[in-house]
């Protein structure tokens, strides 16, 4: 059996759920958004209650599948849940001397764009935009905050802007989480 699937997903009060049939997908609504979370055909998701959501398995969790799908239903539909109500917050740090983050607002543009500008030590600035469904903070010149509701989405714009420039394995400058532990080689001895 699932260990995971069998605990039941809790429903704040602000978050609404409800299913549709072909193909069958669970639609959350809360404050942040709305988050359509799809569901296998080897998986049951029943509400007994205004406050929690079942999820179970229709072959007993029996097949390999069929647990597989189980408990991986019920973690995207509590990662929806908690979206949904709390969003995800990812934390990156840079560390370099003249490692500046800033946030820049077209004034011009039909849509308001935002776009963010980093200076790592390149030639020129790097820019990436602020894709819609996430923000992006700097609360400081050398830490920048991504928040949004689809918890995929908020890594994967916090992996990118790591990829600009990921940690050096000699002195550690870099782009980096807040609570990543970078271990720095040894350097030449003599």
């Amino acid at each position: 059996m699932s260990r995971i699937g069998r605990v039941p997903v809790k429903l704040p009060e602000a978050v609404s759920v409800r299913a549709f049939g072909t193909p069958h997908r669970v639609v959350v609504n809360g404050p942040l958004g709305e988050i359509a979370v799809p569901v296998h055909s080897f998986v049951d998701v029943a509400q007994p209650d205004a406050e929690t959501l079942q999820v179970s398995a229709k072959c007993g969790g029996t097949t390999r599948l069929g647990k597989t799908m189980w408990g991986t239903t019920k973690s995207y539909i509590a990662n929806a849940v908690r979206g949904v109500s709390q969003g995800f917050r990812k934390d990156l740090e840079l560390q370099g001397v003249g490692f500046r983050a800033r946030i820049e607002k077209a004034d011009g543009a039909l849509y308001p764009v935002e776009t963010l500008v980093l200076r790592l030590g390149f030639t020129n600035e790097l820019q990436l935009p602020v894709p819609p469904g996430i923000e992006i903070s700097c609360p400081t010149q050398t830490t920048i905050a991504v928040f949004g509701f689809r918890k995929r989405q908020v890594g994967m714009v916090a992996a990118q802007i790591r990829r600009f420039r990921p940690p050096d394995a000699y002195k550690g400058k870099g782009v980096r989480y807040v609570d990543e532990v970078v271990r720095l080689k040894p350097g030449k001895r003599r």
